[in-house]
Order: structure tokens, then C-alpha cells, then sequence
């Protein structure tokens, strides 16, 4: 705010406290020296709100101050008194405003831009005034006392309710013309917004505005002036009640200020009911009791009856969305090539798309028939068990993923091979269990797998007999060389060297692929088999060859191992791998330290082989099981990459899993696989199993266990953001935190996501700090506790930078990921009080866990809409491409806009709006075509897939960068400026980023008047 406009600001509410105060001086109380009414505690609590972050403010006081002086002792009050009233209409003033700012933030006037539209607004509102003037009340009428010598128990009174009436109601007036000017009415033409909303407004509603002011005229004027001895006032109040109910809540302010007004005045001049009291204070105090009754209930009606429309009118948004999303789902689905059903467990099909026709060659009915009825076969071509159908075994609490099951019937002579998925779903509809089934066509794929297969045995069986003849004949000729005095007999040594260990590689590598296709192909025959033996065996081998050898002699810590029903052959090459990879995969000079262990459960014998090598690289332990995969290719650790596929290929063919992850107890990896523990927990034939059930990912297996009988389980939400919400209310309920918040980490900054704005800490959505400032860094690193109690007694949490600017005395938190696991934010919760001993917050930490777990769910969901969301709109854009670079359209790219808003709306991400514009005389130079699909294809080389580029005008492109911050952007821009240097391509390009005060709109103009700026 400049000087100009403060001081402008100053003089004019001078002028208009100066008016009210003269006026209510004007209605001193016989032998009192305090008026009746005191209009200038209304204009007072509006001055100071409007001018309480001027840097001037201390004129506004010293205004009020001089004013309240100057009238007070022009109107008879002496100058002890008269000051006495300016330190009680200064208290009163700035402590609303405290009140105000800390309980309204959000309101105009409060610091926000919201006009008062909700009733718990105006009951705050009205406390606010009231504990204001309660603390005027306590010096004015002491002022008087010590003055004049008496107190006056009825002045107070009058005081206490003269200064909340007015308060009250000249406050709302000035809250909602303060937001109406400043949102609506500035310009010149402020007179014509007005004249088109009374325009716009219905012909009957016009008439009904105008009834009300004549009806409620004329009902004042018969109470306060035609029948003055009669107790009609309530009578006035219908009048109220009818334009609370049913007209536009500034109209009722004003016809509550207006009409409250009517009464006062009439009351002052000796006319109405309340005239007819003989003494000033009680009349006073009626009259003012009247008039605050008469606004508060008028204002009750019109805010409740805003508040009512609101939520109806969001409940419709919803109910909108919800239909749209719905379309936009069934799109997607029907669209889809893989097949999808919805099975119940009572075997009704309750949603089936047209892929699940055309895949399974049959046109299906409601009810899912026998297995044999839909040619469901096994691969190895026996017939697939009913029990065994995916969506049984995912309903039997099982995750199928990857279940290959044959189909062959009249429509499918020749067989397809069907990959399928199947997932119980949470809840139950109807009371009655669901589970969601994903398959498509793999025909092709294990086709060619097992060619290749075949092929690799074949030709590593035959390539030994040649590597033979290799490795005899050059060992032959060491033995020649090596005591020869040829001159160049060294050399000659040195080169079979060389030759001898590429062949010993090569050998390994032969070996490997037969062991392959063995594991996979060779007839298995599973018997009881002494686990610990094969260990033992296997382990006095190692040993030996340690020593023999001269490296270090691994360590072994065997446990009781149970027995297992294995193929002997195929058990001793599993161990023998994992054991070998171990000792392997061990830094140089360290020992090897295994330990082994096995538990029972469900049939299984669980097989644990813990080491202390080099571990595994993170994201790399579901992909060391894949054919010819090396997590290790440095550090001269030599391999082919098949041991471990080679395990996992004989643990499946006992029906079992296998896995891998970090070392729990320290540095080195840890192996798990299941085996059976009798013949009962495998199928009677030695087949390769049908399917393979595999671990959730670590989300979803979280948020998939079993709750506390105890616990309280908030509603289901639909999106994240919704869910969001619901959380925070639940924890609002449950616990006794004032602060609670959805964050978001990203570009080393947390940013609050959803929140309260009565949060009590000043904090809004879209602001943040720096990470390394925050509790939730040390939370998630696991250096402090979730919930801490007394947070400053928590070192970590009590050098946080954050504490200077934050009053933490309880703190509690909870992990939000990414599909992946990665980090998306946290759940956060403070209170500048401990709560130590409060009940309500036992079992904070398990609850909060699980609420973290379920928004991780409702974010892994979000996601997946959004690569669905992703895969629709590419589908559109490809039917609106510009003709000559092949990129979407100008129409296309407003498409894309919206959804990028949309998406903005929904989860606030990171993105990127960029426009690049041509040089263009060099883009029609050759008639524009050239250089204009050079730049296409430039952009293409640069930019991710989810990234977007469109052709928007004749020499002008547009781009959208999803998930990318300011930082990412600079490294986007730059690449593209050295692809379009190589493409030989002259361009500007100018962009700017999409954030939480910075919509799409806005970035893309930035962006445009970025790129017309010279650089």
C-alpha cells in the first residue's frame, strides 16, 4: 500500500469516526457522561482491519486518538475522561483485530479474499466483538468511576452491548461492501455492475426485493410510531426471517443495518415500545439487545442458506465428475485390447469389455461357466481346476500375477496362451467379495521364449565338442612352449593364455545355458530330500576350494534346516548358485559370512541365505532374476548373468517364489525362496506350475493388511485429493493437534498440500520450506520418531531451523509414497502444546501408519488414472495432427492444456508450460516445410514421453513438461537449444513454471511474453 493510498485511507475513516462519534455523543445518558449508542465502535473495528498492514498504521491511531479527544471534550466530557475513552476505544479496536486476523484469516479484511459466507464465520465474528468490547467495558466505565467518584453497574452494561451491536453490525457491513468494492466494484463502471446484476435478477425476485423494503417499512413505522404502547416488536422480526430466508445475504445486511438504525433512532426520540421504558440504560440496553437479535438472526438465515447452496451446488460438481469419470473409465476400458472382467464370488461376470470376446473366442454369459467350458487348459494341456481359476485364487486372499493359462475351443482351434492377473478388491459390494481379472494374448512371446530356449541348448550342447578341440590343442602347445628357447616363446605363452581363459569364459557360458534350459526343460522328479545335508555338502566343497585356492575360507552359520520335497538334481545346482554367488559377490580381503536358516508355514518351507557381500544396487532386486541380467558388470565380478534366472526357474517349477532384498542386519544381501515341505503342497504331475503368485509391491502390501478390530476406519475416498481431505478431518476428530496437512516433496522443497486455513499457524496451501528445515526430514530418515509427544525433548526436532518461526510442542507424522516406494510426502501434525499424557493420543503412531498407507493406496490410484488419462489423450491426439511435422494441432493443444489444468486442480505437480518460436525468414526460406520438421523432430529427440509438443501456429510450438520443476527445466531448454543448433534450427524459446499461485493459463502467457522478450 503506498503513502498516497494510506493516507487517503487515514483521512476518510477520520472523517466518518469523527461524524459517528459526534452522533453518539449526541445520545449522552442523563447525568452520564456515556451515550446510548456508540456507532463508532462499528467504524473503529473497520478502520483498523482495513489498515492494520499499512506501515503508517501508527497515524490511524494516533487519529482515532485525537478525534475521540477532541469530541468527547467539545461535547462536555472533561479532558481526564475524555482520555479515559480514548484508550478504551483503542484497546477495543486493536484487540478485535487480533481476534479478527487470528480467527477469520481467510476473510477479506482477515488478511484472505473471502467475503463472510459461512455461519461458524459469523459466530466468530460476533465473540470476537464481544470479547473486544468486554475489554473496553472494563475501562471506559472505570474511567468514569474514577472521574466522577461512582460506578455505574447499568453503564457498563449499555456499554458491553451498545459497542457489540455495533460492532457487529457495521462490521459485516463493512466486511461485505470492503469485499465487494475490492472484487467487483473498482473502475469507472462500478454503477454498471450493479445495474446488471438488478438486471439479471428474476422479474419475481425484483418484486419480492421490493416487498420486503415497503412490507418492512411499513411494519416498523406501526411498531415505532402508529402504535408505540403496544408490544408488537416481534412482529418485525417476520420481515427478518422472510429476507434471510429467501434474499441475497448483502441485501439482508443492509435491510439489518438500515432497519436496526430506524429503531434506534425512533427509540432516541421517544417514540416505539422501548421508549416507554423511564430509564436511559434499560431502554438502551432493550433497544441495542433488539437490534443485535434482529441482525444476528437475519444473517443466521442468509449465511446457512448460502451455505446450504453451496453444498448442493458442489454436491452436483461431484456428482458430475463422478458421471464423467465414469464415461471416461468405460471409454478406456472398452478401448482396451487387454481383456478385463469383474467377478463376484459367486461367479456372476459384473463387468466384462469386448477384448475379454475376442481373446477368449467365446461370447461368455453372466455367470462364469466351468473351465472346461471355456477350454481352459493348463499349459502343459491339462485341464485347469476350478480352483484354480485366477479370480478364485485372488479372492482366496492370493495376488495372481502372471498366471499362464492355455485356451483352446471351437473359435481358438489352434490354442492361445493367456497371461493373466487377478487381484481381490478392497471392501465388498453388497456385502458380497469381488476380485478384478487383466489378461492378454502372450501366444507369440513363450512361443519365441521357448524356441530360444531349445536353440540355446541345442547349440551350447553342440558348440563343447568343438571348445574341446580348442582347449586340447592349446594346451598341447603351452606344454610345447613352455621350455623352449625360441625367442618369442613368451609371447607365444602369453597369447595361449589368453586363449585358455577365454575358452574356461566361454565354457561358463555354455555351461550356463544348459543349466538353463535344464531347469527349464528336464523332467523333474521331486522326492523328501535333507535340506541340511545338500548345505552341508555343498558348503565343505566351498571351504575346500577356498583354501585349496588360497582366498579367504568363508564362514557358514547353518541353523536346523527343515527337509523339502525337491528334485535332488535341481535343488543341489539352486543352492549351489545362491551359495556360490555369495561367497562371489564378496569384497576383496573380507571373509565370507553366510548364514541359513529355514521356517514352516502353509506347506512351504521358507528358505532365508543371509551374506555380507557387496549388496545389491537399489531398483535392481526384482531385475537380477531376468535372463542375462548383471547388477555388478565393474569391479571384475565375471558372469553371464543366468545363475540367478536359473534359480528362479527351478524354484517355480516346484511351485515356490524367490526373492531378494537388502540385508536386514547390515551390509550384504539376503535370498528367500519357498519350496515344498511334503508332496501334498505341489501338483502330482512334475510340470512347470500354472502361474506363479508374487508379493504386492511394498505399497500396496501395506495398505492391504489386516487393521486393528479396534481401530476406526475413516470413509473410502475416490482420489487422492478427496482422501486427503477425509484423513484430515478424521484426524481433527481423533486427535487433539490443532495443525494437520498433506504435503508434498519435490525440487527439495515441502509443500503443503491440503490443510485447514484456521490452522492456527498462519501456514496456507502452496506454501512451504526448505526440506532440510523441516520435522518430516529427520521423520522419514528415521533419525526421530513419528510422533513425538514433546517434540523439543526430540534433539533432532529441537535444532530444527523451523522452530523460528513455529511453536512445536507436539509433533506427529506419518510416510505418503510413490508407486515405486519412492518419497511423495507425509501426513503432518503440530501443536504448539505437549500432549504427553493426553488419552486421545494413544496409538497415534499405528494409526497414523495405516492412514499413510491409505494414501499411498489413493495416490497409486490417481496414478494410474493418469497414465490411463495419458493414454486416451494420445489416442485423440493422433486424429488431430498438423499435416506437415506430424505433432498435434492448435486444436489438440487446447486439449491438452485443459487437461494439464485439470490435472493441477486435482494433485498440484511440478509442470512446465514452454512455447518455442522460428526464426522466420529461415522457416519459409524452402517453403517452411524442412526447417518446420527439423524443429519437429528436434523437440522429439529432447523432450520424454510424457511430455508434450504441438504445432499451435505457422511458425509457433508448443510444449508442456509434466513432473518438471524450475531446476529440470533449465536442463530441458538447454538440451533443446543444442538439438535445434544441430538441426540447424534458429529459435526463441520462452517458458515458465506451473505452481500453486500460477495456473496454465497464466504460465503460457508468461511463457509467450517470455519468448517475444529479447535475451
Amino acid at each position: 500500500m503506498s503513502r498516497r493510498t494510506s493516507a487517503l485511507r487515514t483521512l476518510g475513516f477520520a472523517a466518518l469516526y469523527l461524524l459517528a462519534t459526534y452522533a453518539g455523543r449526541l445520545t449522552v445518558m442523563d447525568a452520564t457522561n456515556l451515550s446510548l449508542v456508540w456507532p463508532a465502535a462499528g467504524v473503529s473495528a473497520v478502520w483498523f482491519l482495513v489498515q492494520c498492514t499499512s506501515r503508517w498504521r501508527f497515524l490511524d491511531v494516533l487519529a482515532l486518538a485525537a478525534v475521540t479527544m477532541v469530541v468527547n471534550v467539545a461535547t462536555g466530557a472533561p479532558a481526564p475522561l475524555a482520555a479515559w475513552f480514548v484508550v478504551a476505544n483503542l484497546v477495543q479496536a486493536l484487540v478485535f483485530v487480533r481476534l479478527f486476523r487470528r480467527w477469520l484469516p481467510h476473510l477479506w479484511g482477515g488478511g484472505g479474499d473471502r467475503p463472510l459466507a459461512r455461519t461458524a464465520e459469523l459466530w466468530r465474528l460476533a465473540t470476537a466483538s464481544f470479547l473486544a468490547t468486554a475489554c473496553g467495558a472494563l475501562l471506559g466505565p472505570t474511567g468514569v468511576w474514577l472521574v466522577e467518584g461512582h460506578y455505574s453497574w447499568p453503564a457498563t452494561a449499555v456499554w458491553l452491548t451498545r459497542n457489540t451491536v455495533s460492532i457487529l453490525l457495521i462490521g459485516v457491513t463493512g466486511l461485505r461492501i470492503g469485499h465487494l468494492v475490492a472484487h467487483h466494484l473498482l473502475g469507472p463502471g462500478w454503477w454498471r455492475v450493479l445495474r446488471d446484476r438488478w438486471s439479471a435478477a428474476h422479474p419475481a425476485r425484483q418484486v419480492e426485493y421490493l416487498a420486503v423494503l415497503l412490507l418492512s417499512a411499513a411494519a416498523y413505522a406501526t411498531v415505532f410510531g402508529i402504535h408505540q404502547t403496544l408490544p408488537l416488536a416481534f412482529a418485525v422480526i417476520v420481515m427478518t426471517v422472510w429476507a434471510g430466508s429467501r434474499l441475497h445475504t448483502a441485501f439482508v445486511v443492509v435491510h439489518d443495518l438500515l432497519f436496526g438504525t430506524v429503531a434506534i433512532l425512533c427509540t432516541l426520540r421517544g417514540y416505539g415500545v422501548f421508549a416507554q421504558i423511564a430509564s436511559h440504560p434499560a431502554r438502551a440496553l432493550v433497544a441495542q439487545a433488539f437490534v443485535g437479535m434482529i441482525a444476528v438472526v437475519g444473517l443466521a438465515l442468509a449465511l446457512g442458506r448460502d451455505e446450504r447452496a453451496a453444498l448442493i451446488a458442489e454436491m452436483r460438481a461431484e456428482k458430475q465428475a463422478a458421471g464423467n469419470q465414469a464415461a471416461l473409465m468405460n471409454a478406456i476400458v472398452d478401448a482396451m485390447t487387454e481383456g478385463l472382467t469383474v467377478i463376484d464370488e459367486q461367479g456372476r461376470v459384473l463387468l466384462r469389455n469386448p477384448a475379454v470376446r475376442d481373446l477368449m473366442g467365446t461370447p461368455g454369459g453372466d455367470r462364469v461357466p466351468d473351465p472346461g467350458d471355456y477350454g481352459l487348459f493348463r499349459p502343459d494341456g491339462s485341464p485347469l481346476p476350478p480352483d484354480e481359476m485366477p479370480y478364485r485364487r485372488a479372492l482366496d486372499g492370493q495376488i495372481v500375477r502372471g498366471q499362464d493359462v492355455l485356451v483352446r475351443n471351437a473359435n481358438v482351434p489352434d490354442g492361445r496362451i493367456l497371461s493373466i492377473s487377478a487381484q481381490a478388491l478392497p471392501g465388498d459390494l453388497d456385502g458380497v467379495r469381488c476380485a478384478v481379472t487383466v489378461f492378454h494374448d502372450v501366444t507369440a512371446e513363450r512361443r519365441h521364449r521357448g524356441e530360444l530356449a531349445s536353440f540355446a541348448g541345442v547349440v551350447a550342447h553342440d558348440l563343447l565338442n568343438p571348445l574341446a578341440t580348442v582347449e586340447g590343442w592349446t594346451e598341447s602347445l603351452a606344454e610345447t612352449f613352455l621350455d623352449s628357447p625360441h625367442p618369442d616363446a613368451a609371447e607365444a605363452r602369453d597369447g595361449l593364455a589368453r586363449v585358455s581363459r577365454a575358452a574356461v569364459r566361454m565354457r561358463n557360458l555354455i555351461n550356463d545355458l544348459l543349466a538353463y534350459t535344464t531347469a527349464r526343460d528336464a523332467v523333474a522328479a521331486p522326492t523328501m530330500t535333507m535340506l541340511g545335508e545338500v548345505v552341508r555338502d555343498i558348503a565343505v566343497a566351498r571351504i575346500d576350494q577356498a583354501e585349496s585356492t588360497g582366498r579367504p575360507v568363508p564362514v557358514f552359520d547353518l541353523g536346523e534346516l527343515h527337509p523339502v520335497h525337491a528334485d535332488p538334481v535341481l535343488l543341489r545346482q539352486l543352492l549351489d548358485n545362491l551359495i556360490s554367488n555369495a561367497i562371489k559377490y564378496t569384497a576383496a580381503g573380507v571373509v565370507p559370512h553366510l548364514r541359513i536358516r529355514t521356517g514352516q508355514a502353509g506347506g512351504f518351507v521358507t528358505v532365508t541365505i543371509d551374506d555380507n557381500g557387496i549388496g545389491i544396487p537399489e531398483g535392481q532386486h526384482a531385475g537380477i532374476f531376468d535372463d542375462f541380467h548383471r547388477a555388478h558388470t565393474g569391479g571384475g565380478y565375471s558372469g553371464t548373468g543366468l545363475g540367478l534366472g536359473i534359480c528362479k526357474r527351478i524354484v517355480e517349477r516346484h511351485g515356490g517364489t524367490i526373492g531378494a532384498s537388502a540385508n536386514p542386519d547390515g551390509h550384504g544381501s539376503r535370498f528367500t525362496f519357498t519350496l515344498p515341505a511334503d508332496a501334498t503342497a505341489v501338483p502330482a504331475t512334475a510340470a512347470p506350475p500354472a502361474a506363479r503368485t508374487e508379493e504386492p509391491a511394498p505399497v500396496l502390501r501395506a495398505a492391504l493388511q489386516p487393521l486393528d478390530p479396534g481401530e476406526p476406519v475413516p470413509p473410502p475416498a475416490a482420489t487422492f485429493e478427496n482422501a486427503a481431505r477425509i484423513v484430515l478431518d478424521y484426524l481433527h476428530e481423533r486427535m487433539p493437534l490443532a495443525f494437520w496437512a498433506v504435503t508434498r516433496v519435490e525440487d527439495g522443497r515441502q509443500t503443503y498440500l491440503y490443510l485447514d486455513a484456521d490452522n492456527g499457524y498462519g501456514l496456507r496451501q502452496g506454501s512451504g520450506q526448505a526440506w532440510q528445515d523441516t520435522y518430516c526430514m529427520h521423520m522419514v530418515a528415521g533419525n526421530a520418531p513419528t510422533v513425538a509427544r514433546d517434540a523439543q525433548a526430540v534433539p533432532q526436532y529441537a535444532a530444527s531451523p523451523s522452530n523460528r518461526h513455529l511453536t512445536v510442542g507436539t509433533y506427529a507424522a506419518a510416510v505418503i509414497t510413490e508407486p515405486d516406494g519412492s518419497l511423495f510426502g507425509a501426513i503432518c501434525g503440530m501443536d504448539p502444546q505437549k500432549h504427553v499424557d493426553d488419552p486421545r493420543m494413544s496409538g497415534a503412531e499405528s494409526l497414523l501408519a495405516m492412514l499413510g498407507r491409505l494414501l499411498s493406496t489413493a495416490l497409486a490410484a490417481d496414478r494410474a488414472h493418469d497414465r490411463s488419462a495419458n493414454w486416451l489423450l494420445r489416442t485423440e491426439l493422433g486424429t488431430a495432427t498438423d499435416p506437415v511435422t506430424g505433432l498435434p494441432d492448435r486444436q489438440a493443444w487446447e486439449r491438452v492444456l485443459a487437461l494439464a489444468q485439470h490435472r493441477r486442480e486435482l494433485l498440484p505437480a511440478p509442470a512446465v508450460v514452454a512455447v518455442l518460436s522460428l526464426d522466420p525468414l529461415h522457416a519459409v526460406a524452402d517453403g517452411g516445410h524442412t526447417y518446420l520438421q527439423a524443429t519437429a523432430h528436434a523437440a522429439r529427440r529432447t523432450l520424454r514421453d510424457s511430455d508434450v509438443v504441438a504445432r499451435i501456429g505457422d511458425t509457433v510450438f508448443g510444449i508442456v513438461l509434466t513432473r518438471c520443476g524450475p531446476d529440470s527445466a533449465d536442463l530441458v531448454i538447454a538440451r533443446l537449444h543444442l538439438e535445434l543448433s544441430g538441426a540447424g534450427v534458429r529459435a526463441a524459446v520462452g517458458w515458465s513454471p506451473v505452481g500453486p499461485d500460477h495456473d496454465v493459463t497464466a504460465a503460457l502467457r508468461a511463457a509467450q511474453a517470455d519468448v517475444a522478450t529479447p535475451h
